[in-house]
């Protein structure tokens, strides 16, 4: 690694350092849990590092604002640590944030196939990055799927999406399902792409994180053909990502031809224990889907913790950092959500993605 490749990662770790010491504490977490309204929240977030962007807003700020506000926090602080990032390591930083287009993306999706035509109200709910090249103004204002393919043209994604876009036009195919798996895939096919860019060193440091979300991105998705979707074992391997970390191909295909999901917890627990006792754990709850999204972000969530405290400020501090602040800001988002309709507080606390609430301390697999 030459010099100013080591200065440029020594800056970007010890800004992550910096910012790391202004996340959430759980005490954040509970007295925002304990808000009898969204505009409370507002009004506690002013004591926390969100200070300063809580304040451009109105005294009692529509809950979609609140979120936008929030959530946009990220990519000001993802121009903050790409102003001083070179290539391959700003490519791969860059290709982290596609996750939020996606996520747009797939709000955009379901309001087409809803028929709503007032998306003022989505506009408010998405992330905006001015690094973004897709338009959204002309994207929220697609009548149909094939307008919106129109949209994405020239961008990264018409590729991937204009077939599936294509065939929800047609009728050909009534579910989202195959349109946002397809989404899916090309963003953590990219970022994995990008990751292989990294020096060997920076790579190596990342792989805990980025391979561990390979595996259980792999996993999650046999799991959802079984459970939600009518897939031939085929189908749902075709939906794979072409790549593996600790869980083999063959593991795989045994997985998808398996009849019932305690048949899947059994094989991880004999060959692949790391991962069992998240997908126990969540067969176990009242609801076990919520509960599996759950526990797979949360071991994701442990991970990076991990890698951020592994040796000294660098690269891989600051991309561990970035994760953190993205689950952050999506429990942020949650827990607005549970007070807006007045969830039970410590059962919405359950399913947060950071581990908040003690019931005899953490399960083994976190």
């Amino acid at each position: 690694m030459s010099w100013s490749s080591r200065g440029e990662c020594l800056s970007v770790g010890v800004k992550a350092h910096v910012l790391f010491s202004r996340l959430l504490s759980i005490d954040d977490y509970w007295n925002f849990l304990g808000s009898d309204t969204v505009a409370e929240i507002g009004r506690k977030m002013s004591d926390t590092a969100y200070d300063d962007v809580i304040s451009t807003l109105p005294a009692t700020p529509h809950r979609h604002d609140l979120e936008s506000t929030i959530k946009n926090t990220l990519f000001t602080q993802a121009e903050s640590f790409l102003f001083h990032m070179s290539s391959p390591r700003d490519t791969f930083f860059r290709t982290l944030m596609y996750r939020h287009e996606a996520d747009n993306l797939k709000s955009i999706f379901r309001y087409i196939a809803s028929g709503r035509t007032n998306r003022d109200e989505l506009r408010r709910r998405l992330y905006m990055s001015k690094n973004s090249k897709i338009s959204y103004d002309n994207a929220l204002a697609a009548r149909d799927f094939m307008e919106l393919s129109e949209v994405l043209r020239g961008s990264q994604y018409y590729r991937v999406l204009a077939e599936p876009l294509r065939r929800l036009h047609t009728g050909e195919e009534h579910s989202l399902f195959p349109l946002e798996m397809a989404l899916d895939l090309f963003v953590e096919l990219s970022i994995y792409k990008a990751l292989k860019k990294l020096e060997p060193s920076e790579k190596n440091r990342l792989m805990p994180i980025f391979g561990v979300r390979l595996d259980l991105y792999n996993i999650y998705i046999l799991y959802r053909a079984h459970t939600f979707y009518s897939l031939t074992p085929e189908e749902a391997l075709n939906r794979l990502l072409p790549a593996r970390f600790r869980v083999t191909m063959q593991a795989l295909r045994e997985i998808v031809r398996m009849e019932d999901v305690s048949q899947i917890n059994e094989l991880l627990k004999n060959r692949f224990p790391q991962y069992a006792g998240l997908f126990s754990d969540a067969m176990a709850d009242e609801h076990p889907h919520l509960s599996m999204e759950r526990n797979i972000k949360r071991f994701i969530y442990t991970q990076a913790r991990r890698v951020f405290g592994d040796g000294p400020p660098g690269f891989h501090t600051a991309v561990s950092y970035y994760i953190l602040k993205e689950f952050e800001i999506a429990d942020i988002v949650r827990i607005i959500e549970y007070v807006r309709y007045g969830h039970d507080r410590r059962s919405a606390a359950a399913y947060l993605t950071r581990p908040i609430v003690i019931t005899g301390g953490e399960t083994e697999w976190q």
